[in-house]
């Protein structure tokens, strides 16, 4: 029987849940936590959305814009939002206006980079969208082996960028994700092992203040906005630019072992104990899909070095369990980042935990979900091992640091009325994994608590809080995983 690979599922169920996901059957935005008064949120009339049109180099976009509808639209189709404005900004500029717009009218305010946000963070009801697309330049200087990224870039961008000088930062496996927001929030990727996570690699950054001042942040300029931003998402300011340190990436032996079902429980077992012997230049991501005769396990794989002897270190996964598929080969790796995960615009509800351990408890709760699961699911389980560990819990505000793997839980849904059940679904997967949780991963959540920032940043909630003070004293920026002012 031929398996369903990731490719295939893409193709049929993402899409299908795309097409048939209807407005009006979003889930329910997340309640924002904000000190601001929202009940008494002002309406901009038209002179005013033509005076912020007049100081902005960029394009204002209203509702009564041929544009809105397809402007207004994030990547998760579960959230169905109509801001009164969206703010389309040129350059750094226009940022200024558009926070004092938001404030002055007493708007809530989101922030687009990407708009691949799970919990659908780059839209807002009623308020207004500082939209960053426009903004997607990439200038490398090889020789210093930095990058100077603006906000509004993919990683597709990126990638494109710094491979044609055969170099990277660790960036995301998805080509069309967001930049800035996945750096923001960490920043998990094939690289992390050797290089760290993407907020480890940020040399510095512009960030336009509330106020509208723009400032650097850096080791040596802003150092506590410089430690906030790099995993405390964009709670601080508006970040319009990342330079970023490179490094010199080659030939990859790349591709995916694909499992038969009936033999998940054996195979994540393997997978574990793989994992806890690989060196930093081995990078496994494991995946659980539908197929038809039962759920599959699809491990994709990337090696840096030698193809040789990536294949040796490979022989545990060929043995004695022997996978249905094997597209391992050699490339680079820009084609490699190219080949990554696609899907088009979808509504689906995802949630994840940071486990230290894929101990036997835990692969019996995941066993045992997959075989009652929705009929488009998927449980990826990233691995953190080598560089990404070896950075201190307080060194930046990211704070999973220690080894283990985080799994993040996802269904779809193809008909309105599949929702329910979806979503409950993966929160009974979740809360079957809790007992054995020490952390979440915030940019790939599709809701928003206190309960859930204060397991994602852990011992470095105080000192986040403190900082968002200061920057934020009145929680403007609140349309994210909010980390509410000290």
């Amino acid at each position: 029987m031929a398996s369903t690979t990731r490719r295939i599922f893409l193709k049929t169920s993402f899409a299908a849940a795309a097409l048939c996901a209807a407005p009006g059957e979003a889930l329910e935005a997340p309640t924002w936590l904000s000190n601001r008064d929202e009940q008494n949120v002002g309406s901009p009339d038209a002179a005013a959305m033509r005076k912020l049109a007049s100081e902005m180099t960029g394009d204002v976009i209203t509702k009564m814009s041929p544009e809105y509808e397809s402007a207004r639209l994030v990547f998760n189709r579960a959230f169905d939002q109509h801001p009164a404005v969206i703010a389309r900004c040129a350059d750094a500029s226009d940022i200024p206006r558009v926070l004092d717009f938001a404030q002055t009218h007493n708007l809530p305010l989101a922030v687009r980079g990407g708009g691949h946000s799970r919990a659908g963070f780059g839209v807002c009801e009623g308020g207004v969208v500082l939209d960053l697309s426009g903004m997607r330049r990439v200038d490398v200087n090889a020789e210093k082996r930095v990058a100077r990224v603006q906000a509004g870039a993919l990683v597709q961008n990126v990638e494109e960028a710094t491979g044609k000088f055969g170099l990277a930062t660790p960036s995301g496996g998805c080509p069309n994700v967001g930049i800035a927001g996945f750096t923001l929030g960490g920043g998990e990727g094939k690289l992390m092992s050797m290089y760290g996570a993407a907020c480890d690699n940020i040399v510095s950054a512009q960030v336009v203040l509330l106020d509208g001042k723009q400032v650097q942040a850096s080791a040596e300029s802003n150092p506590d906005l410089f430690w906030a931003i790099r995993g405390g998402g964009g709670n601080f300011g508006v970040v319009t630019e990342f330079e970023y340190r490179l490094h010199p990436v080659g030939k990859v032996l790349n591709g995916a072992l694909t499992y038969g079902p009936g033999q998940v429980g054996d195979v994540l077992q393997g997978f574990s104990k793989f994992c806890a012997s690989v060196p930093d230049e081995m990078v496994p991501l494991g995946e659980l899909l539908p197929a038809d005769g039962g759920p599959r396990f699809v491990n994709h794989l990337i090696y840096f070095g030698d193809a040789g002897k990536g294949n040796d270190l490979l022989k545990p996964l060929r043995s004695p369990i022997k996978p249905e598929s094997d597209s391992l080969k050699v490339m680079s790796y820009l084609e490699s980042q190219m080949e990554g995960f696609r899907p088009p615009p979808f509504a689906h509800f995802q949630t994840n935990l940071f486990l230290p351990e894929l101990h036997d408890a835990v692969i019996k709760a995941i066993e045992t979900a997959i075989h009652d699961a929705p009929a488009q699911f998927r449980v990826l389980i990233v691995p953190f091992t080598g560089a990404i560990t070896r950075v201190g819990v307080a060194d930046t505000a990211f704070a999973l640091r220690q080894p283990g793997f985080e799994v993040d839980m996802l269904g779809t849904w193809s008909d309105p009325a599949q929702k329910p059940a979806v979503v409950n679904w993966v929160r009974a997967l979740r809360d079957s994994l809790k007992p054995f949780a020490k952390g979440v991963y915030v940019n790939q959540v599709s809701e928003a608590s206190e309960e859930l920032v204060r397991a994602a940043y852990g011992t470095n909630l105080d000192r986040l809080r403190t900082i968002k003070k200061k920057y934020d004293p009145n929680n403007v920026l609140h349309v994210n995983q909010n980390i509410r002012p000290m």
